[in-house]
C-alpha cells in the first residue's frame, strides 16, 4: 500500500481516546502507531517532493510555432 503512495485508513484510526486508556499496552501500541504513520506520511510526502524536484529539474516544456509539424499519436484515441 505505502510502496503504491496510498494511504489508506486502517481500523486503528477509528481508536476513540476514551477507550484507549482501558490498557496501558494499548496506549502505548496507540502511541507508536501513530508515530509510525507520521513517519509514513512524512516519508511519501519527501518521496513525492523529490520526485517532482527530479521531474521538474529534466523535463523541458516543448514549443510550438503556428505551422511546425509534430507527430500525434493515435493509439489513446479510443
Amino acid at each position: 500500500m505505502l510502496e503504491k503512495g496510498w494511504n489508506p485508513k486502517l481500523p486503528v484510526d477509528t481508536l476513540k481516546k476514551d477507550l484507549v486508556d482501558i490498557h496501558p499496552t494499548a496506549s502505548s501500541l496507540k502511541l507508536l502507531l501513530d508515530k509510525v504513520r507520521h513517519h509514513e506520511n512524512q516519508s511519501m510526502t519527501d518521496a513525492f517532493e523529490y520526485s517532482r524536484q527530479k521531474w521538474d529539474k529534466s523535463h523541458k516544456t516543448p514549443e510550438f510555432k503556428v505551422g511546425d509539424l509534430i507527430l500525434v499519436s493515435t493509439l489513446s484515441f479510443d
